[in-house]
């Protein structure tokens, strides 16, 4: 049985806050109620609260899988300064700090453990798991396991082996993008059988979307920045020297601005990142290796100096924008040549089999000592370093081998490499599918947010957005400041209740609408029309016609139905109404 009232007590004396965003209450129950469970909800819903608030009311170790390890020691930070203990297993750890993390476990010093996945690729750690008391089971970023997911990791195939070590316990995915065919991956390769599947909707109003082809991106980057001077955003361009040639320019041009690429030293990084979260510089430029964990919700704007690689690689990044509900944009520079540097760096990302045969030989030969990396690139004399480095990553993604201090050492003495060019192959066709899809978003006639609703196997409830750049932002009659006014009054919790008890009859134009909405979000989640809202409480809330949170979630009887989980695209189809009747 849950305990609502433990629930929001561990809610506000463990993370400080009195209410759940929309969702998280919903999946967050179906976990405690010992539902197996699949969360899909965009960038910024919180999907790491409704992990970690669980893993403190059962009564043993959490693990959570994660594929980041900047990621990982961010939360582990986070959750001890909140007087939760735990702890990460990663590739950073030595073998014997590990064995002696797996001995706390084992007493029991820690109710969470972050594990990176490519530790399950040895028996002898998993073996050294069994017996532990492993109440729940978390998978972040779950849509790695599918190979038509934008970031692949074989080493999630083998979470299936982790879960039946440590007796089946609770088991939740969640990740942030994952089209139909992710969707049913995860489910079946996780064999998450009769699991409950939470979908967020994925428009997000506050954010503009913009493609512009500037003749000079170098020029309209600088300009924009000036007109917004002081407001904090993030430009990602595709490689080292994009980023390093921005930076210098803004910096010339007294920009408070800072620069993050892997080039860069794990202090520097960290730095500028500590630096950009509490607005010491107001601008970062980066490659994507930038975002993951960063905390900061008034980004007002993100620019992407090359189109991304993907729908999804894009979705993610913008996601980072607006979190605090108020309006942001998210522009893409467009040019026909990020195309050609797209399509140049996914070849590189794809090497012959031969040549990471070649390399895997010379580490298995170096023994237990390794081989430092520059000597692999040195040795292989005319190949181009690019493609030698991608071999050593697809080696370290298939879990071949690992790199400490740059150098190379073989990660499971004895094997062989399975590898073929079949496998390198077909990622790399799924790649240049995604490619082709963006593509097709920077060349579309139609709206842009329509376009990427689509993508995630959404259905729009609008044919113009009104807040794009080929809708127009004033295609309603909504300015961009009205807009953003009307998104805050969305999120405000101070508003004046109505009453239902003292109304007649709903709004027929706008039950309509809401019937049409509740349609839509049936088809999308699987689930009865009666259970996201039925046809009493769509009547009251066409008459109540509640304009925020605050005023959906007083409504009488409202708590009875999974409809709660939608309120902000009720909310937002409501606002869209009274707008066109104004």
């Amino acid at each position: 049985m849950i305990h609502l009232k433990a629930v929001n007590k561990y809610l506000s004396e463990y993370f400080g806050f009195d209410s759940f965003r929309p969702g998280q209450q919903q999946v967050i129950e179906s976990i405690l109620r010992g539902d197996r469970t699949v969360a899909i909800f965009p960038t910024g819903s919180g999907k790491s609260l409704c992990y970690q608030l669980p893993a403190l009311m059962f009564p043993g170790i959490t693990i959570v899988i994660s594929p980041l390890i900047s990621l990982m020691k961010d939360q582990v930070d986070q959750l001890s300064k909140r007087g939760i203990p735990c702890t990460y297993i990663s590739s950073i750890v030595s073998e014997n700090e590990v064995t002696t993390r797996i001995q706390n476990m084992k007493q029991g010093k820690y109710k969470i453990v972050y594990i990176a996945p490519e530790r399950f690729y040895s028996q002898e750690f998993i073996d050294a798991l069994e017996g532990l008391d492993v109440s729940f089971i978390a998978i972040d970023e779950a849509h790695c396991i599918s190979q038509w997911g934008h970031n692949f990791r074989p080493a999630y195939l083998k979470i299936k082996d982790l879960i039946e070590k440590t007796g089946n316990p609770m088991v939740a995915a969640f990740t942030a993008t994952a089209s139909r065919r992710v969707q049913q991956d995860i489910v079946r390769l996780l064999n998450l059988k009769n699991c409950k599947i939470f979908v967020g909707s994925f428009d997000r109003p506050n954010l503009e979307f913009r493609v512009e082809r500037p003749s000079n991106k170098q020029i309209y980057v600088y300009r924009y920045i000036k007109k917004n001077i002081g407001k904090p955003g993030i430009i990602y361009a595709a490689t080292r020297k994009h980023v390093e040639d921005l930076y210098q320019l803004l910096l010339n041009n007294g920009i408070s601005v800072g620069m993050y690429h892997a080039g860069l030293s794990n202090e520097d990084r960290n730095l500028v990142q500590e630096a950009f979260s509490k607005g010491k510089i107001s601008v970062m430029v980066a490659t994507n290796a930038f975002g993951m964990g960063i905390d900061k919700s008034d980004i007002r704007y993100i620019i992407h100096y090359n189109m991304p690689r993907s729908i999804e690689y894009y979705y993610q990044e913008v996601g980072r924008a607006g979190r605090d509900g108020k309006l942001a944009s998210c522009i893409l520079l467009y040019s026909e040549s990020d195309y050609y540097l797209n399509r140049f760096l996914i070849g590189g990302n794809y090497p012959p089999i031969k040549l990471v045969e070649s390399i895997y030989n010379r580490v298995c030969k170096a023994g237990s000592e390794g081989i430092k990396l520059e000597t692999l690139v040195k040795s292989h004399g005319s190949i181009s370093k690019q493609l030698i480095h991608s071999s050593v990553r697809k080696l370290v993604e298939y879990n071949y081998v690992q790199i400490r201090r740059g150098i190379v050492y073989r990660f499971l003495p004895g094997r062989m490499l399975e590898l073929t060019q079949e496998d390198i192959d077909k990622h790399k066709q799924v790649e240049l599918e995604k490619l082709a899809k963006i593509m097709e978003y920077c060349n579309s006639k139609g709206c842009l947010r329509s376009y990427i609703l689509e993508y995630f196997n959404e259905t729009p409830s609008f044919t113009r957005c009104g807040n794009c750049s080929v809708c127009g932002s004033e295609s309603d009659g909504t300015k961009k400041e009205a807009m953003d006014e009307l998104l805050t009054n969305i999120l405000t919790t101070a508003s004046p209740d109505s009453d239902s008890r003292t109304l007649n009859k709903g709004d027929e134009g706008l039950l309509k609408n809401l019937k049409g909405l509740r349609g839509k979000i049936a088809r999308r989640t699987g689930m009865p029309e009666n259970k996201v809202f039925d046809d009493d409480m769509l009547e009251i809330i066409a008459a109540v016609k509640p304009t925020t949170r605050k005023q959906m979630l007083k409504i009488d009887g409202i708590e009875d139905f999974n409809g709660q989980l939608y309120a902000d695209e009720f909310l937002i189809e409501i606002h869209r109404y009274l707008r066109k009747k104004a």
